[in-house]
């Protein structure tokens, strides 16, 4: 009985720690203003189970402030990027993927991702393309990076904007005018691309 016990303790051991690392995935334009962002890992399964009041509201103001962090670490990653060492970082990913290529590790439409900075235990990972779209994901600290897996994410995020800008279905992008139009703000705030960035955290793992 006691063996048997313990099989399910590490069984459930095992099932925590496999989460998602994936903490939030935000969009920033070329002109440094935010398109998107996601939270993850939020625990909306509280917030549907409990029955208690009390119970509801703290479960919501945790969520709340989570969602505020990561909002407050995608600017903090707009800072980096608008900063005088945003040139290095460029330089840093330049140079990373002339490797790869002179390497024959990488194919066509590699990138590669720079750690722009680790806080509170969430690592912010940034990527800067070639049009100026700022790219930024955070992961739990605690989780073992698989580079290529973290630089296919990244990529697969890159190619899911652009099928959604450049869809022609998507006529709505023709209506705004600006900024705004030309950056996509408007169709990145669809259920459809939310629901394919949730498609690629949820198969990251």
């Amino acid at each position: 009985m006691s063996e048997s016990t313990t099989v399910e303790k590490s069984i459930d051991q095992e099932t925590t720690t496999n989460t998602n690392p994936i903490q939030f995935i935000s969009l920033i334009s070329r002109t440094d203003r935010p398109l998107y962002i996601q939270a993850f890992n939020i625990d909306d399964d509280a917030l549907k189970t409990t029955t208690n009041k009390e119970t509801t509201t703290t479960a919501t103001n945790a969520n709340a402030n989570k969602f505020l962090k990561f909002n407050f670490l995608s600017h903090m990653a707009l800072d980096i990027f608008a900063s005088p060492s945003s040139l290095s970082l460029r330089e840093q990913q330049s140079q990373s993927q002339h490797q790869q290529s002179k390497g024959g590790s990488g194919g066509a439409g590699d990138i590669s991702t720079i750690l722009l900075f680790i806080q509170d235990q969430v690592m912010v990972y940034g990527y800067e393309t070639n049009n100026g779209l700022k790219i930024v994901v955070g992961l739990d600290q605690n989780y073992l990076i698989d580079q290529k897996s973290l630089d296919k994410l990244f990529l697969d995020v890159h190619k899911c904007y652009l099928r959604t800008i450049f869809n022609p279905l998507n006529s709505i992008a023709n209506d705004g005018s600006g900024d705004a139009a030309d950056d996509g703000e408007i169709l990145l705030q669809s259920s459809t691309f939310d629901k394919n960035i949730k498609n690629l955290v949820s198969s990251y793992v």
